[in-house]
């Protein structure tokens, strides 16, 4: 009995163990950051509803400071099977319906959202540093027109 119970509290707490990406994500709440994972839609639909205070962390009720937003949506965390696309529907548009989206457990790379502007970039370039501290890796060509590329697999580079 003893030995199912130990079982039982290693499993309860792996499945409580965060990955590096919501790590970096409560990192950088600290800092102010607003941080999403499936964000709606696209990246138009996902920044005209991002919510207009944090609902989480340290500055939880402020206002969201739109130069430090990192999110992605849900076309970034969709799981398509391409044996599902036929010709007919490769050449037509896709509804995206969201039902298949994945957890960040299940990814371990996705691209995120951020302000492309000058103030945004200026203030992704600052959290750079963070992100390689909290073990992950970045893909990113530093500037506004590009969004940045995040690994957060245990594989090291």
């Amino acid at each position: 009995m003893l030995e199912l119970m130990i079982i039982t509290v290693i499993r309860l707490k792996k499945k409580m163990e965060k990955n590096k990406l919501e790590k970096l994500f409560d990192r950088l709440r600290e800092e102010g950051w607003f941080c999403g994972w499936a964000e709606m839609c696209c990246t138009n639909c996902a920044w005209m509803s991002l919510p207009d205070e944090h609902d989480i962390g340290p500055f939880k009720g402020q206002g969201i400071d739109l130069s430090k937003c990192l999110f992605n949506h849900e076309q970034d965390c969709e799981s398509w099977d391409d044996e599902e696309l036929d010709e007919e529907s490769q050449d037509a548009e896709l509804e995206y319906d969201h039902t298949n989206l994945l957890s960040s457990d299940q990814m371990s790379s996705s691209p995120f959202c951020f302000d492309g502007r000058k103030e945004g970039v200026k203030n992704l370039k600052a959290i750079l540093p963070i992100i390689e501290e909290m073990g992950c890796t970045y893909h990113w060509n530093g500037k506004g027109d590009q969004r940045i590329d995040i690994d957060w697999s245990d594989n090291d580079a």
